[in-house]
């Protein structure tokens, strides 16, 4: 476990100061610094596996502070930057303990907000606030390092940030390192937005189920056109609609013959009679035919579509970065018209007023996308369908009306989406 202290750093004083009025004179000047460290039972940890901890937190502090670099490059609206931190030995205490130490944040940012978390390495997301720039970053750090890295657990006060946690392929970094799951849970909540598309940041495709969970949250980016309200309304009324097929069912179970007979008036002789009798036990024991879970033929498309694209190669064209295929910059929340030559005028117009919107002032080209870095989206891909399958996001299971009992607990449909697309990217666990 870590522990953190709050820490001064204090000038030394001059030989004409006394110590005592220059020690009570700094101490309400001094810059206040943050000292952290590991514990173990109960005591600061000083063994090697501790310091080992320390210097990989410096370390990720350093990695992230190289991609914030690249990241400011980029044009983005809003630079961004990660707090130096340095390793520091106390070599007059025993054992000679190792503290992680760097300046303390303090104060607001423009919106009068102090610290905050804007996502995590296990998924989170800040949906209150709903900053784009972190998110964004934490993406752009995937797609700019080949696939072999990204920048989580992001957070800090306005642009400064702290204390990261870098997920990377190989899991290098430590026990936050969650590697390509790690990533998958982030791109599982990762919303694309204008200026994400400006930064020439790909799209990761998600499944129908998941694209709608999304639209529970209000996002004026959101490029989906259903009511969140209408979507959460009807599946909170699936869901009450299994419950009572349950509680139905139940009661059947423990129903008497004398109860499921029809006519409650019959006498005592006629109730004790053989044939009659092993009639009604035979009909209370008769199991309820299985339920077949109905597919709409939206359901039976995707997984068609699939199946065909887990054929094919994946391309990474005007398309996968949500733009024309001249290069301009496609609408959002906005139906976009086709490319045509009758229509130069309509469409550049409202290809200017795109640009004008957003916060974008000078569009960066599509990011490259190596085959290392399709490699590692088939990995993440991989672990997304692993997720799924694994009933990591109840949310996501859409509910089957009077066949909840005998649905299953994941969503069938994300799983096959995500296996297809890792087999597209040539997958080696999905395509087996």
């Amino acid at each position: 476990m870590r522990h953190c202290f709050r820490m001064k750093k204090l000038a030394t004083p001059p030989q004409s100061a006394t110590n005592h009025r220059f020690h009570s004179y700094g101490w309400s000047r001094a810059s206040n610094y943050v000292a952290k460290c590991y514990m173990r039972r109960g005591k600061i940890d000083t063994s090697q596996n501790g310091i080992d901890a320390v210097l990989s937190d410096v370390i990720l502090q350093y990695e992230a502070m190289h991609w914030a670099t690249k990241f400011n490059t980029t044009n983005a609206p809003k630079k961004i930057d990660f707090i130096r931190a340095y390793a520091m030995e106390f070599v007059d205490r025993p054992k000679k303990p190792m503290f992680a130490v760097e300046r303390f944040v303090d104060g607001t940012d423009s919106y009068g907000n102090g610290f905050l978390k804007h996502n995590t390495n296990a998924g989170f997301v800040d949906l209150e606030e709903q900053r784009k720039t972190p998110q964004i970053f934490s993406a752009y750090s995937f797609y700019a390092s080949e696939g072999t890295r990204l920048v989580a657990d992001v957070q800090g006060v306005g642009d400064l940030y702290t204390d990261p946690q870098v997920l990377s392929i190989d899991y290098r970094f430590g026990d936050g390192d969650l590697g390509p799951r790690g990533m998958a849970l982030f791109f599982k909540t990762f919303r694309h937005c204008d200026l994400s598309d400006g930064l020439g940041i790909p799209i990761f495709p998600l499944s129908r189920n998941e694209k709608k969970h999304q639209t529970k949250y209000t996002d004026e980016e959101s490029t989906l056109s259903e009511d969140a309200s209408a979507v959460l309304e009807e599946e909170l009324r699936c869901r009450f609609r299994a419950l009572d097929v349950n509680r139905q069912r139940r009661q059947s179970l423990l129903m008497r013959p004398i109860d499921i007979e029809s006519d409650h008036s019959v006498g005592t002789a006629k109730r004790s009679n053989i044939s009659d009798m092993s009639k009604v036990i035979r009909k209370s024991m008769k199991m309820p035919p299985p339920a077949v879970i109905h597919r709409t033929k939206a359901d039976v498309d995707e997984i068609s579509s699939s199946l065909a694209m887990g054929l094919t190669d994946t391309v990474f064209d005007h398309r996968a970065f949500h733009r024309y295929e001249s290069g301009d910059l496609k609408p959002r929340n906005v139906k976009a018209p086709e490319e045509s030559e009758s229509d130069d005028r309509r469409t550049r117009g409202m290809r200017k007023t795109v640009f004008d919107k957003s916060m974008m002032k000078v569009v960066a080209a599509p990011m490259s996308i190596t085959e290392e870095t399709k490699s590692n989206l088939g990995k993440v891909h991989y672990h997304l369908a692993l997720l799924h399958g694994m009933d990591r996001f109840p949310e996501i299971v859409q509910s089957h009306g009077e066949n909840a009992e005998d649905a299953p607990s994941h969503d069938i449909f994300s799983v096959i989406f995500h296996l297809c697309h890792a087999a597209s990217l040539y997958n080696v666990s999905a395509c087996l």
